[in-house]
């Protein structure tokens, strides 16, 4: 892939890096290089929620972006996949646009807490805070807000009444942490028959028992 000796300043706290399949959503099954950021502006957001969220906090370091190229080389992945945490905490235009010379396409998992730099191929919202909030926030690429929207559910919870435009609805079940919880599953199932916009997506990652 492109060139991975590209000369830059630009450091990032990183949690891990690993080469895996995405486990939801539209690219499902694909494979592609994570980068898990440290850190997260949107964590308490998610405790009050209870939404668990799988990156610690604790271990981890900064990496220059030349060095994340080079792990990515020893991988065949056309994808690189910035998540979290919260990586538009770190995230720069200037880090998209060398990371894209590198020849990789690349994708976002969000909370919606800040917009995603620009020149990014595929934007995945998945709310942590207020709509109402997002949308104050986040302008219209072309005429989406983002490529693929995904909202939680816990058994009970109604469909989102969301002004959110994006390419793609998905509806994903909580999971107890790495295990589904089938109250959840089965009503999120209902939820997307009943609504047929909204399509089901489940962290199949977790099934698969990788990262």
């Amino acid at each position: 892939m492109g060139d991975t000796d590209i000369s830059s300043n630009s450091t990032l706290n990183v949690s891990e890096l690993f080469y895996s399949l995405q486990g939801e959503g539209t690219r499902t099954g694909e494979a592609s290089l994570f980068v898990r950021l440290q850190g997260c502006s949107a964590k308490h957001a998610c405790y009050q929620s209870k939404v668990y969220c799988d990156t610690e906090f604790e271990s981890g370091g900064i990496m220059n972006l030349s060095d994340i190229g080079k792990f990515a080389s020893l991988h065949k992945a056309l994808w690189i996949v910035w998540t979290g945490g919260e990586p538009t905490d770190q995230l720069t235009p200037e880090i998209i646009d060398k990371t894209k010379r590198m020849g990789y396409k690349q994708s976002i998992e969000c909370s919606g807490i800040k917009q995603p730099p620009s020149g990014l191929d595929w934007v995945v919202l998945s709310p942590k805070i207020a709509e109402h909030i997002i949308l104050k926030k986040w302008e219209l690429r072309n005429e989406f807000h983002c490529d693929e929207l995904r909202w939680v559910r816990h058994s009970g919870q109604s469909i989102p009444n969301t002004k959110i435009k994006a390419k793609e609805y998905f509806i994903s079940p909580h999971f107890d942490n790495l295990n589904p919880n089938d109250k959840n599953v089965k009503h999120c199932i209902k939820l997307c028959m009943e609504n047929p916009t909204w399509k089901l997506s489940v962290q199949q990652h977790k099934l698969w028992q990788i990262l």
